[in-house]
């Protein structure tokens, strides 16, 4: 049937009538994002982190843990692997993951945008080889799929210009972007990770794009010390990451969606910990609804 396949999804045709009303309600994907903040504790995730590096060489960091752990979510709670397209809701084709990093560290220095499709069965170490391996091919300054197709488009005046991207929004629209445009393309992804505190900053909530399809968007911040409970509930000073959240409300509902991000928190200040021990209660899409 037309527009239930697209290269990157399969139409989800059990959803309730208020989530398939959704994208009818709110055309847009700045129109229907929800923000949301957490305070990681990260203590246990450096530790875990510095141990790593000790045993295997390879070198990693908490941005690493993130995509692993963020992969194991989704897998997990795959009602945040959706995509809203055509004012429809699709089930998203693997977890594919984009990162942003700057290729030096300074003002003028450009930004790298590296995206991977992240097995959640994979190990740490797995995830971290895979990463790396884009993050090396990346900064050694090869042109990437996307950036070659721009450099194309820009040869043209600005009319054609306006009349390409009118075109590959309207294959999108229906589905018939061609799965190598799709696959090369950052912004068609399960979630894009800002690493700002790689750079010694505070995240800022990130805007969703209307191009591509990615329907979340997590800023990291730097570690900074701030007030929390202990073990045993008494105030303590812990070593905190703030994380921004802006994600599509269309693709699933709040009551959902901040459970899943609460499993990857702890997920994340627990890196020891097995997937199943952390899983929190299943819930349906109705029972969600109710809510």
């Amino acid at each position: 049937m037309p527009f239930r396949w697209r290269p990157d999804g399969k139409f989800i045709t059990n959803l309730s009538n208020t989530r398939r009303i959704m994208p009818f309600l709110m055309h847009g994907r700045t129109e229907s994002t929800v923000y949301y903040e957490q305070h990681v504790e990260v203590e246990k995730a450096w530790k875990f982190v510095e141990n790593f590096q000790k045993e295997t060489g390879l070198k990693a960091s908490i941005l690493h843990l993130i995509i692993w752990r963020s992969a194991q979510v989704l897998n997990e709670r795959p009602g945040l692997n959706r995509f809203v397209a055509g004012r429809r809701i699709y089930q998203r084709d693997g977890i594919w993951i984009s990162f942003s990093m700057k290729k030096e560290m300074n003002d003028d220095a450009p930004l790298v945008v590296v995206k991977k499709k992240i097995n959640p069965d994979w190990t740490f170490e797995e995830t971290v080889r895979e990463i790396q391996g884009g993050i090396k091919k990346g900064r050694e300054g090869a042109k990437s799929v996307s950036d070659k197709e721009m450099d194309l488009v820009f040869l043209f005046p600005m009319f054609m210009v306006s009349f390409f991207t009118w075109l590959l929004r309207t294959l999108n629209h229906f589905g018939w972007l061609p799965r190598s445009m799709i696959k090369a393309d950052e912004l068609y992804s399960s979630v894009f990770i800002a690493n700002l505190g790689s750079i010694g900053l505070q995240p800022a909530y990130h805007h969703l794009y209307e191009w591509g399809n990615t329907p979340i968007f997590m800023a990291l911040g730097t570690n900074e010390p701030r007030m929390a409970l202990d073990e045993r509930g008494r105030p303590a000073v812990k070593d905190m990451m703030t994380i921004k959240y802006s994600f599509d409300e269309r693709i699933n509902d709040g009551f959902y969606s901040i459970k899943a991000l609460e499993l990857l928190k702890n997920l994340v200040e627990n890196p020891e910990m097995d997937l199943e021990k952390s899983t929190p209660e299943k819930v349906t899409e109705d029972e969600a609804l109710a809510v």
